[in-house]
């Protein structure tokens, strides 16, 4: 089988010369090439367990990707498309190289080619790769949301976001403003969605706001909880009178504190916090992330975040979204980047 996979990278290659089709397939989905006898037996549980891990942040059980499987011979002219694959080359012939391969049969595809000689060592240059895979198939997620958000943003959003907190976001058409002043935006989207036979409103918000920065101690996950709550309490209110967002730090014997980590924004050291939120005198709740970073010379903390209330839906694909809308922050001219390292 190995021999057939890389003769059709052999042929793509050859005419690479050609105009590629576009990449295809729906967003979240990992299209593993696997011929049946692996993909039931060792590798391919392999396969499953690291792709669909679940993802701790989200209030229900929901797999990091969702994997569909097909077989080499299977590998047609739509399936070939497909934006995420993970080709397996397993097989006594021609060893071959593993490695990514952006754009082998369409254009923005990213491609992850593993060989083996037999199915232990396949799994064990799989393993080696795993770690890399998942984030590289997570930032090609992204990439893809960030692209269609570029052309569907809506200017009128984007420029009073700008003109508040001089920073440039590509927010997309369907949201508008709840509540605005000169340190605090919230935005949100109401739509309504069929499911089970009914429809259900989700409600999809971004919240930015900005902060006077004391010392790099914001970077850690209980100022930034204790910083999110202060700005919620203040200006998210819920559904019943008196009712407010707040962070969910515990549910009974079960620890809810949201997870944290370093990462970058527009190509600068920033905070990223994932966890549950609820409603203070209210049944509401759900996923939000936030991203945390400092600029001057104001010196102050700028903070986007998303969260989403979608209590009938999986929340996967709507986080993957908002995540998106943050991560195409641009700074502004007013805004300079505080170069920090927590």
């Amino acid at each position: 089988m190995r021999v057939l996979i890389l003769a059709l990278i052999l042929v793509s290659c050859g005419q690479q010369e050609k105009r590629l089709p576009l990449a295809s397939g729906a967003q979240g989905e990992v299209l593993v090439v696997m011929d049946k006898g692996y993909w039931e037996s060792s590798p391919g549980a392999l396969v499953r367990s690291i792709l669909e891990q679940p993802i701790a942040t989200l209030p229900q059980r929901e797999p990091r990707f969702k994997v569909v499987q097909c077989g080499t011979k299977d590998l047609g002219s739509l399936l070939r498309t497909h934006h995420t694959i993970l080709l397996a080359s397993i097989g006594p012939s021609d060893p071959g190289s593993t490695g990514f391969r952006p754009d082998l049969f369409a254009k923005g595809q990213l491609v992850l080619q593993v060989t083996g000689n037999d199915g232990a060592a396949w799994e064990r240059a799989f393993a080696n790769e795993a770690d890399a895979a998942v984030q590289r198939f997570e930032a090609h997620q992204s990439a893809r949301i960030r692209q269609l958000l570029a052309r569907t943003r809506d200017p009128e959003l984007v420029a009073a976001v700008e003109r508040v907190h001089d920073i440039v976001m590509d927010i997309p058409a369907g949201y508008r403003i709840v509540e605005q002043d000169s340190a605090f935006t919230w935005l949100q989207r109401d739509r309504m969605v069929s499911g089970s036979g009914l429809e259900h409103n989700v409600i999809e918000g971004i919240l930015i706001h900005h902060q006077r920065y004391q010392s790099d101690t914001i970077f850690h996950v209980r100022a930034l909880v204790d910083q999110r709550d202060r700005v919620t309490k203040a200006h998210v209110e819920g559904p019943a009178p008196g009712s407010y967002m707040n962070v969910q730090r515990r549910f009974e014997r079960l620890d809810l504190m949201p997870k944290g980590a370093a990462t970058e924004l527009d190509g600068q050291y920033a905070y990223v916090m994932r966890g549950l939120y609820g409603m203070e005198g209210a049944k509401m709740g759900g996923p939000f992330v936030s991203i945390t970073t400092v600029c001057e010379p104001q010196v102050r903390t700028i903070t986007v975040e998303g969260f989403v209330y979608a209590p009938q839906f999986n929340k996967r694909e709507y986080m993957r979204e908002l995540e998106a809308v943050l991560r195409s922050t641009r700074f502004g001219p007013k805004c300079i980047p505080l170069n920090t390292k927590g």
